[in-house]
């Protein structure tokens, strides 16, 4: 799995450095395409360097397969320090919006592992305890990637709010 992703991975990197490094148009995307893919990935850029009150960097940072997905803890309840395995079953209310604060997924409960997300969402999920109020920021790569897919345009950052109800 590891070598999949780090497979697709590369893959991506090659495209991505192919169509923002030459100015033509023979890569198959839309000059409105890529300035959205750049307004994404700048959108990331910004967030990996935000600080808090105190000085600390706001969002705690997991790297997959050549890419960063964010996170930061909004509340927790509770003492809870076990974390969860890629196929443990998770029950949370979850909520997906892009970086407009466009909706793509109305905030609902949910069993879910996370082996049975997008990858970026997956990696994060194994960083939370129950209890926890989390804001998860994935990029496109580690999400959806560069294609449409259902109803969500290819390029897009996903901000995936939810809370850690309980493991089952």
């Amino acid at each position: 799995m590891k070598r999949s992703i780090y497979a697709v991975a590369c893959l991506m990197m090659v495209l991505l450095a192919g169509f923002t490094a030459c100015g033509d148009d023979d890569n198959g995307f839309s000059a409105e395409q890529i300035a959205y893919f750049e307004k994404n990935r700048d959108y990331i850029r910004e967030k990996k360097v935000l600080k808090g009150d105190d000085g600390e960097l706001l969002y705690k940072q997991v790297l997959l397969g050549g890419d960063t997905a964010l996170y930061r803890v909004l509340s927790k309840e509770g003492e809870e320090t076990k974390y969860p395995t890629s196929q443990t079953s998770i029950t949370m209310t979850l909520k997906g919006d892009f970086i407009s604060g466009q909706n793509f997924q109305k905030e609902m409960s949910m069993d879910l592992t996370p082996a049975g997300v997008v990858p970026g969402l997956g990696a994060v999920l194994l960083n939370n305890t129950v209890g926890e109020r989390v804001e998860a920021i994935i990029p496109a790569y580690l999400g959806y990637g560069y294609s449409d897919y259902r109803g969500i345009p290819g390029g897009s950052t996903l901000i995936f709010t939810y809370t850690v109800e309980k493991f089952n």
